[in-house]
């Protein structure tokens, strides 16, 4: 009879490893399975170097200034890479709308943050990391994020050598407007008085002696033409004639002289002016590259080829241990029943 009851014992025993090794198949089949057909998620990650002391000032177009100097260059590179407009330059870069098929931005955002980690790893390490369905785009949305750091960083940091390259490029330009009108306010005065080739008012003062000396011989002449012919004589005239025409030949040139001048000293100021702007710019945005804060990249995101999730390991690990563990209870129980204790 104890011969018969051990007998049926062993059968059972034997019966449950088969049921337990046919469940843990089954489950592995099942687990494989549902890798193959569940969509496959891919996860990227770039890593940036916390900066090094702090940011004075910042200004934002719809936010307030600060200026707490304890907010550290590592606290403005978090609330930046987490801010909302980040995500929303994120979500209009690639779409994300049509891609997650919400029309809801709201919703939109609240998924990619779920599927976004930025964290502070070691001593100097900012991570990002992205998943993603689509590998290439998690790579590219990982470097997207430091890539527009960079630019949100250029776009809110003011500091005094900021403020000094904008102040000398509108000087720059105003004198660059200058110099042009000028220019041109010179070329319609040459053409008005037809001297095109003359720009040197040396070269006028000595036209405008030889004027002078020849109108003084003609008076002269003419003096003394009216002691012999009457006025009324063609050769009297004639040279009375001429003589105005070197008169106004002469006002013309004196005038022309003395607009000529005040142009050319105008137009040698903004030129001096012109060229001292511009090395006092070239000096100003090298100050203002020493104050911008700059973004240091350590790691930048490539395409994963592993995929991230489901993670065919860890489901299997898990189906393994769940049917292993209901086993050795079953055989737990068999073996008491073995016993004698059940």
């Amino acid at each position: 009879m104890e011969k018969t009851r051990n007998q049926k014992v062993i059968s059972g025993v034997k019966r449950h490893l088969l049921f337990i090794t046919l469940y843990l198949i089954l489950g592995i089949v099942l687990s494989v399975l549902y890798y193959l057909i569940a969509p496959k998620y891919y996860k990227a990650t770039s890593a940036i170097l916390k900066p090094i002391g702090s940011i004075e000032t910042l200004d934002v177009t719809t936010k307030s200034k600060t200026t707490d100097k304890q907010d550290t260059g590592t606290e403005l590179f978090m609330s930046i890479l987490t801010s909302r407009r980040m995500y929303d330059d994120i979500i209009h870069k690639f779409n994300l709308t049509s891609v997650y098929g919400i029309s809801n931005i709201d919703r939109v955002r609240e998924i990619l943050q779920k599927c976004c980690t930025i964290s502070e790893s070691g001593q100097r390490v900012i991570s990002i990391s992205v998943i993603d369905r689509d590998p290439a785009r998690s790579a590219e949305m990982a470097n997207f994020f430091w890539e527009n750091l960079d630019k949100l960083l250029k776009e809110m940091t003011i500091t005094t050598a900021k403020k000094n390259r904008i102040f000398i490029e509108e000087r720059l330009a105003s004198t660059g407007e200058i110099l042009t009108k000028l220019q041109e306010e010179l070329n319609q005065l040459q053409q008005a008085n037809k001297l095109l080739a003359i720009k040197d008012t040396g070269e006028i003062s000595t036209l405008a002696t030889e004027l002078m000396t020849k109108l003084s011989e003609k008076k002269l002449e003419l003096e003394r033409m009216k002691r012999i012919y009457q006025p009324e004589q063609p050769e009297v005239v004639m040279l009375s004639a001429e003589i105005k025409d070197l008169q106004k030949e002469l006002d013309r040139l004196t005038s022309y002289q003395t607009n000529l001048s005040v142009i050319l000293r105008e137009l040698k100021a903004q030129e001096s002016l012109y060229s001292f702007l511009t090395a006092q710019l070239e000096t100003a945005k090298l100050d203002e590259t020493k104050n911008t804060p700059f973004i240091q990249v350590l790691d930048t995101a490539v395409v994963p080829q592993k995929v991230y999730s489901p993670d065919i390991k860890k489901i299997l690990i898990i189906i393994s241990a769940i049917i292993i563990g209901i086993g050795i209870i079953i055989l737990f129980f068999d073996v008491l029943r073995f016993l004698g204790s059940i």
